[in-house]
């Protein structure tokens, strides 16, 4: 998985930012629409479809309120977050 993707649901296959170079990625999420941008690009526009059943990997992962997670997936590297801005968004 690659900067801005959705974890084991849509991944990117372009790298969209350098190493050791500062960038913004939004991540939006309306109901079961999911948009992430990358300094202002969109780069996923997913929405979750009806009926969709979660992969066995991940049992009961549906889009929904909630928590979310940013990482950094590979072991060996390093991932630093400044400014983090969260706001709940009307439905």
């Amino acid at each position: 998985n690659r900067t801005a993707g959705l974890y084991d649901l849509v991944d990117t296959k372009e790298v969209y930012v350098k190493d050791d170079v500062w960038f913004t990625e939004s991540i939006i999420v309306q109901g079961k629409h999911v948009i992430t941008k990358i300094n202002d690009k969109v780069i996923i526009d997913y929405t979750e479809p009806e009926g969709y059943v979660p992969l066995k990997s991940h049992p009961g992962r549906k889009i929904d309120k909630g928590t979310f997670a940013l990482q950094g997936h590979d072991p060996k590297s390093t991932v630093f977050f400044k400014d983090l801005k969260v706001r709940i968004l009307p439905d």
